[in-house]
């Protein structure tokens, strides 16, 4: 359950993708069946090959997400990450740490597929919203291999020069 000023938190949730259009009496409802993580710089919300089945929405504070010494994503204020629990896909593929004092809303799978049988039109936007977060995701990581394709064939060319 939640503690502190729920219409903040609702301010937050309504800026994240994955609750567009939804009313906030929708919104609500589904955060009142929420937690949220108090955390302090370095503290792990998950680490590569855990199993989950929750999604997380940062509140405020931040977090990265990294592959060993990589960092594959510097999170903030209304970042969602681990949607992809919501396609049965619960195996975390990088480390996520708090890097900065943090609250984070941590939803579980059960939350959003209760309204499956419970609240149809909620759980069909929430799909449509997770289908246009991950296109667009989609859209976005296609350009950064098609940037490196062409930065590999410029070198390739020189090497061959």
């Amino acid at each position: 359950m939640i503690r502190g000023n729920r219409m903040s938190i609702l301010q937050v949730v309504k800026g994240c993708p994955l609750f567009y259009e939804l009313y906030d009496e929708e919104i609500l409802n589904i955060v009142g069946s929420c937690r949220v993580l108090n955390l302090s710089p370095g503290d792990v919300i998950f680490n590569n090959g855990d199993i989950g089945n929750e999604l997380f929405l940062i509140l405020n504070g931040s977090a990265v997400v990294k592959r060993g010494n990589l960092e594959l994503a510097h999170l903030h204020k209304g970042d969602l990450f681990g949607e992809m629990v919501l396609l049965k896909d619960n195996l975390r593929k990088a480390d996520t740490v708090a890097d900065d004092f943090c609250d984070i809303l941590v939803v579980d799978y059960e939350t959003i597929f209760c309204h499956y049988q419970n609240d149809s039109k909620t759980f069909a936007l929430l799909i449509l919203n997770l289908a246009r977060m991950l296109a667009t995701r989609l859209h976005k990581a296609g350009g950064i291999i098609e940037k490196l394709v062409l930065e590999n064939a410029k070198l390739k060319d020189k090497k061959a020069a």
